[in-house]
């Protein structure tokens, strides 16, 4: 069997797709990934094959004077608004400028699958002209699910642009790899699956091995923030917030995050492209952005969060898993070192958040792996 997956160019989008991937892979198919060209070295990294298709697409060029918060002239309804326009504008014209290329080759290699994480759209467009079945893969929680009516007009414009209608953009199954606990209500074809972290590639240090002598709390502000901001403001802040406690600081980044990086406190460990499922396992908590790849590996560790949410899909995240008891949120618009500090001592200082981020590891840990849906895919591709 042939399976095409489908990503835009952003590790939190296409990580999580990758178990499944080699899962494939290892049960004998054929995969390939198709991506921005500027992307290829990301997918190939995970020891999967890439496809070059279409163009780079600047995201930045998307959020340019969009603020975090509303202006003076602007209710919060209205500037919600703006801010999923242009998240769907964004993914619109991201999906045009692979579809021509994707269709092409779907074409010539006839794949019997393709598999589309839930906003890589030109590979729905490229199932739904091959007429074969199209999964969408979840990044964790399902923050698309429940903007369909607003997508809705925006979506019917991309998929005319290549003769089709009334396309669903839920595909014909979802793949969520999440708990049940924290999945969106909702009646469609959806398999749950345990999520397996994997956060690129990396070497473990042997420091990660020696025991901690005070708590050890890791702050990540993943990938998006810094592309749309140009900064790590709030990784300084929090970093700032923590030295005031009694706990060993450890501060991921990037390669390219660390010319945004200020001067670091002695005695913060900043680490680059650490993973973090080698990093979270010997944390005690974690204070981050509110993204989906910190939050879902976060769960799978156990690890209970304090998370500053900046964009819609951050806030989203954050009342999830607030509700489940497994975090602490602090708004990044009335953010302060001193907010965050508070929000720290209340998660290390209450066990019952640790609690709750067991729980959730062991709701995940009783689902299907990414190998158990193999046989499910392979009788979806002949139905």
């Amino acid at each position: 069997m042939r399976i095409l997956f489908t990503t835009i160019a952003a590790a939190a989008h296409f990580h999580p797709t990758v178990p499944l991937a080699w899962a494939l892979r290892a049960a004998g198919h054929e995969v390939r990934v198709a991506c921005e060209p500027g992307f290829t070295a990301t997918v190939t990294q995970s020891g999967l094959p890439a496809l070059a298709v279409g163009q780079d697409v600047d995201l930045r060029t998307f959020w340019q004077g969009h603020d975090l918060g509303p202006r003076e002239d602007m209710t919060a309804k209205e500037h919600q608004r703006l801010r999923l326009t242009r998240a769907i504008g964004m993914f619109s014209g991201i999906a045009a400028a692979a579809a021509d290329d994707l269709i092409a080759f779907a074409e010539s290699w006839r794949p019997d699958l393709v598999v589309f994480e839930a906003r890589a759209y030109a590979g729905l467009i490229a199932a739904r002209r091959l007429g074969v079945p199209a999964v969408r893969h979840l990044w964790g929680l399902d923050t698309t699910y429940g903007r369909r009516d607003f997508d809705g007009p925006f979506l019917e414009e991309l998929w005319s642009r290549y003769g089709l209608a009334g396309v669903d953009p839920l595909g014909d199954l979802t793949v969520a790899p999440c708990p049940p606990s924290l999945a969106e209500p909702g009646e469609l074809p959806r398999k749950h699956i345990r999520y397996v972290p994997y956060n690129g590639p990396g070497v473990m240090p042997s420091w990660l091995l020696r025991p901690v002598e005070r708590p050890r709390v890791c702050v990540t502000w993943g990938h998006m923030f810094a592309q749309r901001t140009g900064t790590l403001h709030g990784l300084e802040m929090a970093v700032a917030a923590l030295r005031r406690l009694p706990v060993e600081v450890v501060a991921a980044i990037t390669p390219s995050q660390r010319a945004l990086l200020g001067e670091v406190p002695p005695g913060v460990r900043v680490v680059e492209s650490m993973p973090l499922n080698l990093l979270l396992p010997t944390c005690d908590a974690v204070v981050n952005g509110g993204g989906a790849g910190t939050m879902m590996t976060a769960l799978a560790s156990a690890v209970p969060m304090i998370m500053v949410p900046s964009h819609a899909d951050e806030y989203h995240y954050a009342e999830r898993l607030g509700g489940a008891g497994a975090a602490v949120s602090v708004d990044y618009r009335q953010a302060d070192a001193a907010a965050i500090e508070r929000a720290a001592a209340t998660v290390l200082g209450d066990p019952a958040y640790g609690t709750a981020a067991i729980r959730l590891r062991g709701e995940s840990a009783l689902l299907p792996t990414p190998g158990d849906l193999v046989a499910d895919l392979e009788k979806l591709a002949v139905a």
